[in-house]
C-alpha cells in the first residue's frame, strides 16, 4: 500500500482554501490538476509503498509519539520550486512556535523518513504541468489572502492513499491523538 502520515485539515478549513482557488481555476491561467476539497492536508511524512506488516509496525511505532495539542493558521499561497518555474501551488501551514515541525521531527524520530527533503509546512493546492499566462497566474496567487483561519491539530493520521485513473484516493488508516 502506498502511505503517508498526516494532519488532516477541519471541512470549514478544506472548504475556505478549496472556494479560494476556485477563482484560480476559473482564471484558466496553467494546465494542470486542482487537489480536490476532501484531498487537502498536510503531509508529515512520506513512506510510499508499504506492506501491511510494515504498516502495523508503523502504526504501533506512532502510538508512541507524544506531543500536545497546539494551533495552527492558514499563511501565504506559494509555489515549489520558484514563481519563475513553477510545479506546485501550495498553502502555507503556520503553527505556534513551530510545532508543526516538532510534530515532524517526532515522527521522523519513531519511523524514520524515506523522503530526505527538509519538512516545509505547506497543503499542496494544485500540481501544474505548464503555465500558460505567467504575469495573469502570478497576479492571481497575489490576491489569495486567508484572514483569521485558525485550527487546532489535536491529532494526526496514517492514511493509505489509492492512485486511480480519477485521482488519488484517501483512506484514513488509523488517527494519533495528541495530549
Amino acid at each position: 500500500m502506498r502511505a503517508f502520515v498526516a494532519v488532516e485539515l477541519p471541512e470549514h478549513i478544506k472548504a475556505r482554501i478549496f472556494h479560494e482557488f476556485e477563482t484560480l481555476m476559473e482564471k484558466d491561467v496553467f494546465g494542470g490538476k486542482f487537489v480536490e476539497k476532501e484531498n487537502l492536508h498536510l503531509t508529515l511524512n512520506f513512506l510510499g509503498e508499504i506492506s501491511e506488516e510494515k504498516a502495523k509496525k508503523v502504526i504501533d511505532e506512532l502510538k508512541g509519539v507524544k506531543f500536545d495539542k497546539f494551533s495552527c493558521s492558514i499563511g501565504k499561497v506559494g509555489c515549489f520550486p520558484s514563481r519563475e518555474h513553477i510545479k506546485v501551488i501550495w498553502v502555507e501551514l503556520i503553527s505556534e512556535n513551530n510545532k508543526l515541525k516538532g510534530l515532524y521531527k517526532a515522527i521522523k524520530g519513531k519511523i524514520g523518513n524515506a523522503d530526505e527533503r527538509e519538512f516545509e509546512s505547506h497543503i499542496t493546492t494544485a500540481r501544474v504541468k505548464f503555465v500558460k499566462n505567467k504575469n495573469k497566474l502570478a497576479e492571481t496567487l497575489g490576491k489569495i489572502h486567508f484572514k483569521k483561519l485558525d485550527f487546532k491539530v489535536d491529532y494526526f493520521s496514517l492514511i493509505k492513499s489509492e492512485l486511480t485513473k480519477q485521482g488519488p484516493i484517501y483512506r484514513t488508516i488509523e488517527k494519533f491523538n495528541l495530549s
